[in-house]
């Protein structure tokens, strides 16, 4: 296996190494989330990570015999996921978040009809708003809230195209007669 195919796209990748180097990326990846990267600053590593995913679909298609540009789609895919991923993983926290402000201020919040009417009362949006800038630590925990499922919604999404890109097989020259 060619340890460069997962740096640049211009190699080509057979199904083990594409796979190999997914599975070595996802891991860097957690890596770099649980630990950070000491060698990499924080905001080179993550674009960085999804070059290197570009460049293992880039030389997969490319070992296939299609063409790699075409490689950009999973990439995209699995930004479009990590986002989704985030939301997933911020609207508990911040819902915890809005719950205990509530309760600090009064609200009844095991009533849902109470706690409902609480948080649309004109007020409360902005009191919340005020005391979430207040609190820099509150952002903080939600932050930290959607690390993961962004990661995984990220990963899910590449599993998914390595399934497709896994089966890509060169076409069959015709034989002749």
């Amino acid at each position: 296996m060619n340890p460069l195919v997962l740096f640049l796209p211009v190699y080509r990748a057979s199904v083990t190494a594409y796979l190999l180097g997914l599975v070595a990326l996802a891991l860097l990846d957690a890596m770099r989330m649980q630990f950070g990267l000491i060698v990499i600053p924080s905001w080179l590593a993550l674009p960085a990570i999804w070059f290197f995913v570009f460049s293992l679909h880039a030389n997969r298609r490319r070992h296939a015999g299609q063409d790699p540009v075409l490689a950009v789609l999973p990439v995209l895919a699995a930004i479009l996921g990590k986002g989704v991923g985030a939301l997933v993983g911020f609207f508990p926290g911040m819902f915890a978040a809005m719950t205990d402000f509530a309760e600090r201020n009064g609200v009844d919040t095991t009533d849902q009809q109470a706690f409902a009417d609480a948080i649309n009362q004109p007020g409360f949006q902005e009191a919340f708003q005020a005391e979430f800038q207040a609190r820099p630590e509150m952002l903080d925990t939600l932050v930290a809230g959607m690390a993961w499922p962004s990661w995984l919604g990220f990963w899910l999404v590449i599993a998914l195209f390595a399934i497709w890109f896994a089966r890509m097989r060169r076409p069959q020259a015709p034989a002749s007669a």
